[in-house]
């Protein structure tokens, strides 16, 4: 569904808030949809376009657990240049997501590109698939909250922190799971 006027309002008003003050606010799109599935109405994703050209002063993160549409979704496919406040992530809930969506991500034009390993469902140890190859910029980790969430091992967390010290890949811990307190060597 889309959300009210109001609402799509609302980053104007941030960008607004922004110019000038060397800050740079993030805006996370469609939290609960995906800009990129197909079945998303092609006017919305439109005006979302117009939005984030509107409003250069904020970086917004938009994230899909299908990568494969990116490439033919994009507006600015055919310059080869991205839009300078436009991260570009994709959902990896495990190695095998991982594996099968980065290689794909990866080959999207963006000025940031990241993982969510969230929810973790598994773990992700090598974010490096061949020798020398790229690492995301970025990587969230967290487990899943609400009624019925699965359980993320912390050792998960803890090995893709290691993993992105190595790599350079700048990590995020952002909950544990059902929102537990995230431990001490994890507040990153």
């Amino acid at each position: 569904k889309r959300t009210s006027e109001a609402n799509w309002k609302l980053p104007l008003r941030w960008a607004k808030a922004a110019r000038g003050t060397g800050k740079r606010p993030r805006v996370f799109c469609a939290s609960l949809a995906d800009v990129f599935d197909n079945r998303a109405p092609k006017d919305a994703r439109a005006d979302l376009w117009g939005l984030i050209t509107e409003t250069p002063e904020l970086d917004w993160l938009l994230l899909t657990k299908r990568p494969e549409n990116v490439a033919k979704m994009i507006p600015w496919r055919n310059t080869g240049f991205p839009w300078p406040n436009v991260w570009l992530g994709t959902t990896c809930e495990d190695q095998e997501h991982y594996n099968r969506r980065w290689p794909v991500l990866q080959q999207c034009r963006a000025v940031i590109h990241f993982i969510s390993h969230e929810p973790s469902l598994g773990p992700l140890t090598r974010l490096r698939l061949v020798p020398g190859g790229p690492v995301p910029d970025w990587v969230i980790c967290g487990g899943e909250s609400g009624h019925g969430a699965r359980y993320m091992e912390p050792v998960w967390a803890r090995a893709l922190h290691e993993e992105c010290a190595l790599t350079g890949a700048a990590f995020f811990m952002k909950q544990m799971t059902g929102k537990k307190p995230i431990p001490d060597d994890l507040m990153v």
